[in-house]
């Protein structure tokens, strides 16, 4: 199911509906029906484009986010109630030793810095990092940030969310601060549950990308291409996907 779930993800997002378009053209051209030809690669252009654009973040990614901010802005670490663990969900850092020996920091390692800011403000006495080698990625940064060793736990190998909560339950753990970015906590409160229902999960997100671009107002350049739009408006789209399908499959 795991693979099943990547194959289909990559087949809906932007890039991948772009290249079934650009097929379809091909095949029209090939076909000799220039006119379909025609349209059909522009609405490759077009799709592409606006997916590009730092315009879709509101749209898109704004709404993800917009229910975790308090009076319009993001809660301080010291505005959440006190847990048992502090559950920080993995994609946040990387690292390849054949490499390095230094792990790298990733667009949404703003996860780390709120796991360690929640810690230090007394509110729960462990943090529990999820994904693969978190004592080389994770870790590391968390003891440069002043985290006791003792105060670092691992959560079952889990390869994506619903793995990591069906882990945490496990765990027999009453409350947990559950950190993640801003716009996969929706998803990522769905998948806490369904699949940890023992565990009382107060979102603490980190991470709010798409509600800081919101917040510098309209320019227009939000209309034109933007690398890192793209990759922000990818993560919201797979996040709205996900949602859709577990709001139809539950």
């Amino acid at each position: 199911m795991y693979v099943i779930n990547k194959i289909v993800g990559w087949a809906v997002s932007p890039i991948g509906v772009a290249l079934a378009l650009g097929v379809a053209a091909i095949v029209c051209a090939r076909l000799k029906r220039a006119r379909a030809a025609k349209w059909i690669g522009i609405g490759a252009i077009a799709w592409l484009w606006i997916w590009m654009t730092p315009i879709m973040g509101r749209v898109t990614g704004v709404p993800l986010e917009s229910e975790f901010l308090v009076d319009g802005r993001v809660p301080t670490v010291e505005s959440f109630p006190d847990a048992d663990a502090i559950v920080v969900l993995g994609g946040s850092m990387g690292i390849e030793t054949n490499l390095s020996n230094y792990a790298e920091m990733w667009t949404s390692a703003d996860r780390i810095w709120q796991a360690a800011r929640l810690y230090k403000a007394g509110k729960a006495p462990k943090i529990l990092a999820t994904s693969s080698r978190v004592e080389e990625k994770t870790f590391p940064l968390l003891r440069d940030f002043g985290i006791p060793e003792d105060a670092l736990g691992t959560v079952d190998d889990a390869r994506n969310t619903e793995e990591e909560a069906k882990s945490i339950e496990k765990m027999r753990i009453k409350k947990i601060l559950l950190v993640t970015s801003a716009w996969h906590m929706k998803r990522a409160r769905m998948m806490f549950e369904r699949y940890a229902p023992s565990v009382e999960v107060v979102c603490a997100p980190a991470d709010f990308e798409n509600s800081m671009m919101a917040a510098k107002g309209f320019s227009i350049t939000d209309l034109l291409p933007d690398f890192n739009a793209y990759a922000t408006n990818c993560y919201a789209f797979h996040e709205w996907i996900g949602l859709a399908g577990y709001w139809v499959f539950r």
